[in-house]
């Protein structure tokens, strides 16, 4: 068996609870336009919002935009700003999951290259590695629009890394263990948030409840 060199982590929602961060984030920034003079009720407006984040993608630029238009209401540059700058505050609160910077430390002493390879918008991630305090532990970041077998494969090819010799973890099985093991990557299901019963999570080579316990898993 090739000797295992590198280690990759998929960011949210493995380093860091996301989901718990999105809906903080999405209810300050409703808050804050029903604050300045949006005339409708606070649950009300998060539930459309949902609607138009889930219609639109989580990486679109203007779903305030789009929510405000589906009120009737034209585009109103008090009430953006303001629900903007809410959910930009909000990330003040992101913090990685307690046992997470320990456990990058202890890889690395331990001589593993440590990685980070997440999909959405490369400026957004690396924001988010930034204020969680993680950035400077990684040798390398990787963001793609999608991870799929072929991009797991770029990057072990990049790296000059041989099938086996490189580690996945993350918390959603469709996409950090099904394509990444079809790539030669030992696959780690984190099992965490939404997916952590996804069938497809038994699947990967190992399953965790914590990342500290990767070390111990990974020996």
């Amino acid at each position: 068996m090739p000797k295992l060199k590198a280690i990759f982590f998929d960011i949210d929602n493995t380093l860091f609870p996301t989901s718990e961060f999105t809906v903080l984030a999405r209810k300050r920034a409703v808050r804050a336009m029903v604050r300045e003079g949006l005339p409708f009720g606070e649950k009300e407006v998060y539930k459309r919002l949902l609607s138009v984040v889930e219609r639109y993608g989580s990486n679109y630029p203007k779903h305030f935009d789009i929510l405000l238009r589906g009120y009737g209401i034209k585009r109103n540059p008090r009430l953006i700003a303001s629900a903007v700058i809410a959910y930009h505050e909000a990330k003040k609160h992101l913090t990685p999951y307690p046992d997470v910077p320990g456990t990058l430390r202890l890889l690395r002493r331990k001589g593993f290259r440590v990685y980070a390879l997440s999909r959405g918008v490369d400026v957004k991630q690396w924001d988010k590695l930034i204020r969680l305090g993680l950035h400077h532990l990684f040798s390398e970041v990787f963001v793609t629009r999608e991870k799929d077998v072929h991009f797991y494969r770029s990057v072990l090819q990049r790296l000059k890394l041989k099938p086996g010799e490189a580690a996945m973890v993350g918390d959603y099985p469709r996409i950090d263990v099904l394509p990444a093991k079809k790539a030669g990557f030992v696959t780690v299901h984190l099992m965490k948030g939404h997916h952590a019963k996804d069938a497809d999570g038994r699947k990967a080579d190992f399953q965790i409840r914590a990342i500290s316990e990767l070390p111990v898993v990974l020996k």
